[in-house]
């Protein structure tokens, strides 16, 4: 005699049943994953701060103002970034994240490249700036040792260029103090030494930049007594006595 056969649960109730069952393992995720992002562990461990000079790892790590509080992994770090970013020495921030819960800030800083007179309206006299002209620290005075760049302004699209001029100088050995653009829009520098360069206009500088030290090279003991190195006509420089 043959067993009865076991009558299958209807389509209907197996689903349900499979529903059930995919709901409860829904929940459990859920709460695994609740508890696994609230876990004490993901919280900020270590702040890790590169690529800074001018700046302190603590200013850095104040400006992110990263929550102690708060899963690291879960946490959107652009906003971080951006606070960073807004830091007047960096040029760039990249952030990454390691296990457990580490933040590496690894920041670009601008690089100073001159000192610029600001406007006379009660604040710091001075700036330190980029070749872009962007402000990096204020000062009521010039202590910066950074030449010192007059007769234009940092928001200038010319300013670019005029730090150009510095550092094409000084790739001539010529390292000047000063550099002020006349309303003409010639260069006149004043080196260390306090001699004082009339170049014209940054036409053929690097040429005219190469001149200066042989000149003073065969003045020798003379020097003392010129006031200024008259570059304007390359091929005929003259040199102006006190």
């Amino acid at each position: 005699m043959k067993p009865p056969r076991r009558r299958r649960a209807p389509l209907r109730a197996r689903l349900k049943a499979a529903s059930l069952v995919l709901a409860v393992l829904a929940a459990l995720a859920a709460y695994g994953g609740y508890r696994l992002a609230a876990w004490p562990g993901f919280d900020l461990q270590r702040l890790i701060v590169t690529g800074n000079d001018h700046l302190t790892a603590g200013e850095v790590a104040d400006a992110a103002a990263v929550p102690r509080d708060r899963n690291l992994w879960l946490l959107a770090l652009a906003p971080v970034r951006h606070r960073v970013e807004v830091l007047p020495w960096v040029a760039h921030a990249r952030l990454s994240r390691t296990l457990p819960a580490a933040l590496h800030i690894e920041i670009t800083e601008r690089l100073p490249v001159a000192v610029v007179s600001l406007p006379s309206d009660g604040g710091a006299a001075f700036a330190l700036v980029d070749a872009t002209g962007h402000v990096l620290e204020r000062n009521d005075s010039a202590a910066w040792p950074y030449p010192r760049v007059r007769g234009i302004a940092p928001s200038s699209a010319d300013f670019p260029r005029v730090v150009g001029d510095v550092q094409t100088l000084a790739a001539s050995g010529v390292h000047v103090r000063e550099l002020d653009v006349t309303t003409l829009g010639e260069l006149v520098a004043v080196t260390y030494t306090r001699l004082r360069l009339d170049f014209g206009d940054d036409s053929d500088l690097s040429h005219k930049a190469s001149l200066v030290n042989p000149i003073i090279a065969r003045l020798g003991r003379r020097v003392t007594s010129v006031a200024a190195l008259d570059l304007r006509a390359p091929k005929t420089p003259v040199v102006v006595y006190r």
